[in-house]
């Protein structure tokens, strides 16, 4: 009878012992489908920065060609205004 006892508690401790382990695997499960969504929110964000940032570039590099296109523009006017002055 104290082997059948030994048994009895040894399933008994085996058995806390799975459903302990297998509440611990969902707690990390749930974790990691957690940390998944940050993740994939973090991408996402980071993809919608990289677009604006492309967006200011291409703004910058634009407004930088036209101040060029301006600056020439100044400049070929004011050397045909010499020119018509020296003649």
């Amino acid at each position: 009878q104290s082997l059948s006892a030994e048994l009895r508690s040894l399933r008994a401790q085996a058995e806390e012992t799975a459903a302990t382990h297998e509440r611990e695997a969902k707690t990390l499960r749930e974790q990691a489908a957690a940390a998944a969504k940050q993740r994939d929110s973090a991408l996402r964000e980071a993809e919608e920065a990289r677009a604006q940032l492309r967006l200011v570039a291409e703004a910058r590099a634009a407004g930088r060609r036209e101040l060029l296109e301006a600056q020439r523009e100044a400049r070929e006017s004011r050397e045909g205004r010499e020119a018509q002055r020296r003649q």
